[in-house]
């Protein structure tokens, strides 16, 4: 089955896309429309679609989450998840009802570099580790909504949220593995929940896919990736 693309409209940074696939053929539909790494959308870019009215749908991100057993979600807008080979992958385990599975060094990075980074302002991080344990609700002037979120987080809790956003963490499977998933935005009509667990990688599930008119707003990254 061939999956279209189908164009929205237009933000700032360019022209919205979106289609509903399972992850591997979501990112070859977005590149039949010339759209390139990392694909889909982030989750300040998410906002910025539902602020200018385009489209208050939910949406897969390129934002990815990792974890441990017994620790916390780090989130990266490094988008580990969005190529050909490890979209298949990802897609792949939750076929089979498992997440992808990395070595415990990918944590151990991702959470050394977020500790580096704990002196810049949320929204010029990388790395963030979540502020706490298990799952809680997110306001706008915390750290965390700052970072996924980003320069729109002030209007879209004021416009698009009751002022809070449930967060769900990414339940870690194993101590010396780390388990490695992608952020979920919920759309405004549900509350706008963030959801780092889903396993609905194989199914036909919308994301949003950005034409960026400045490829430079791409940030490129070199986090180790070990198998």
């Amino acid at each position: 089955m061939e999956y279209e693309a189908k164009k929205l409209g237009r933000i700032n940074t360019g022209e919205v896309y979106q289609v509903a696939a399972p992850l591997d053929e979501q990112i070859k539909a977005f590149r039949a429309k010339k759209i390139s790494y990392p694909f889909l959308a982030y989750p300040d870019e998410v906002a910025q679609i539902r602020l200018s009215s385009i489209s208050n749908d939910h949406s897969r991100t390129s934002m990815t989450a990792v974890s441990l057993k017994k620790a916390r979600t780090i989130l990266l807008r490094e988008p580990l998840l969005m190529n050909d080979i490890t979209a298949s992958e990802a897609t792949r385990a939750n076929t089979n009802a498992q997440y992808l599975m990395r070595g415990k060094v990918l944590y151990e990075v991702a959470e050394a570099r977020a500790k580096s980074e704990e002196g810049l302002a949320p929204e010029d991080r990388t790395a963030c580790i979540i502020s706490q344990e298990g799952d809680f609700d997110l306001t706008p002037e915390m750290p965390d909504s700052r970072f996924i979120i980003r320069s729109q987080t002030s209007d879209y809790f004021a416009e698009k949220t009751n002022g809070r956003i449930t967060f769900f963490c990414l339940p870690g499977q194993s101590k010396n593995k780390t388990t490695l998933n992608y952020l979920w935005f919920g759309s405004p009509r549900n509350k706008s929940y963030i959801e780092c667990g889903n396993g609905d990688l194989c199914d036909g599930i919308r994301a949003f896919g950005l034409l960026r008119y400045i490829e430079g707003n791409t940030q490129r990254f070199n986090l180790s990736y070990t198998k």
